[in-house]
């Protein structure tokens, strides 16, 4: 698992994970708001907000969607993406961060908004800089590569290499010699 931890004392940071599940084959991310701030030891905190629907979100990134994540770190371009289900509408966002005119690093944002009440709207936002952009490419690629790898794996019933049939033999050779090379039970 790869984690982001970006508290402030304003207490409007966020944490931000992600890990890959060759099960699902798909990337999954979570985001969890700050709850709290200790100035003593200028650490956030987050337990609060643990089992708070409105403080956290878990975001299931198809392998495309991870695959442009990574194009947009590798080009700064802009990704964004648009998850539909029952319940929420949720939009994914992945883009150059600009500050003061120049690119600082990297953006990843998440917005939920109810079906059912329009007023129930919840976003997620934390920066990446660089170095911690090009983390998240190697996370993502390595586990895209394992997520392959297992969609390689062929099923039970398929034989991954198909059974080589034994050479004919030549009417030169000595029958015996075949027999005995040959274990058909």
């Amino acid at each position: 698992m790869l984690q982001f931890y970006k508290p402030n004392p304003s207490v409007k940071g966020h944490a931000c994970s992600f890990w890959g599940s060759t099960t699902e084959k798909a990337i999954f991310s979570s985001f969890i708001k700050q709850d709290g701030w200790n100035t003593k030891s200028r650490t956030g905190s987050f337990t609060k907000n643990k089992n708070n629907p409105k403080g956290k979100a878990i975001i299931k990134l198809s392998i495309a969607e991870a695959a442009a994540i990574i194009d947009a770190i590798e080009t700064n371009r802009e990704f964004s993406a648009y998850h539909d289900s029952k319940n929420q509408i949720t939009r994914i966002s992945f883009k150059p961060y600009m500050k003061e005119g120049k690119q600082a690093g990297f953006s990843y944002g998440v917005t939920k908004d109810s079906k059912e009440d329009s007023t129930n709207k919840v976003s997620f936002i934390i920066g990446l800089n660089f170095g911690e952009a090009r983390a998240l490419r190697i996370y993502l690629e390595m586990n895209l590569s394992k997520i392959f790898e297992v969609m390689d794996i062929p099923s039970d019933n398929i034989k991954s290499q198909p059974t080589p049939e034994p050479e004919p033999q030549t009417p030169d050779s000595d029958s015996s010699d075949a027999l005995d090379e040959i274990d058909d039970w």
